[in-house]
């Protein structure tokens, strides 16, 4: 499966509601990200460990947190 999405302001990838249940995705959740390097794609899964803090996040630069846009604006 793959979709085509812009990045927006501040590096966020909106992601439409119905196609975050379609992945399984939801706001809280902890999501890996992977650059394709031959192409300008990231795939994005969901991680294993889903307790992670914002901070711990942060510190390990390939993972981010699904936030909603009306939170993050």
């Amino acid at each position: 499966m793959s979709y085509t999405v812009e990045i927006i302001k501040d590096n966020l990838i909106p992601v439409p509601d119905a196609l975050c249940a379609e992945l399984g995705f939801a706001v809280g959740d902890i999501l890996v990200c992977v650059m394709d390097k031959d192409r300008s794609e990231i795939s994005m899964t969901k991680y294993i460990d889903q307790t992670l803090t914002d901070e711990q996040i942060s510190a390990t630069g390939n993972l981010t947190r699904v936030v909603s846009l009306e939170a993050a604006e």
